[in-house]
């Protein structure tokens, strides 16, 4: 996970955007009986989408550590306010819920993408 979150780092720093790691943490209400805490890999601080905050997520597997079932439900509660982006490996592009993202991106294409804004 770490050479995936380096490589993004070097694409969200091509493109000109400042962001924040790993410092805001929500607390979400799941499907289970207690809230759970999101904390986003990367907030980017200097563009927005439609006044959106845009966050910037990878998802690498559907296990539960692998990030997928709290982006879903992140988004859900606060799809008003932030605009969420997920970055995933080819394998498992055609498999992530619309309903976790507002922009998906194949990280093997990640040279080739950028964030939508407006």
């Amino acid at each position: 996970m770490a050479k995936i979150i380096d490589t993004i780092k070097t694409w969200l720093d091509n493109q000109n955007l400042e962001y924040s790691e790993r410092d805001e943490t929500f607390v979400i209400d799941g499907d289970g009986p207690k809230p759970f805490k999101y904390i986003p890999n990367f907030v980017i601080r200097n563009k927005r989408f439609h006044s959106k905050v845009i966050i910037v997520e990878p998802v690498t597997s559907f296990a539960p550590q692998g990030g997928l079932k709290r982006v879903q439900t992140f988004r859900k509660q606060f799809t008003a306010k932030y605009h969420v982006v997920v970055i995933t490996k080819n394998r498992m592009i055609d498999k992530i819920p619309t309903s976790a993202y507002d922009q998906l991106i194949e990280f093997e294409k990640l040279d080739k993408a950028r964030i939508h804004f407006r």
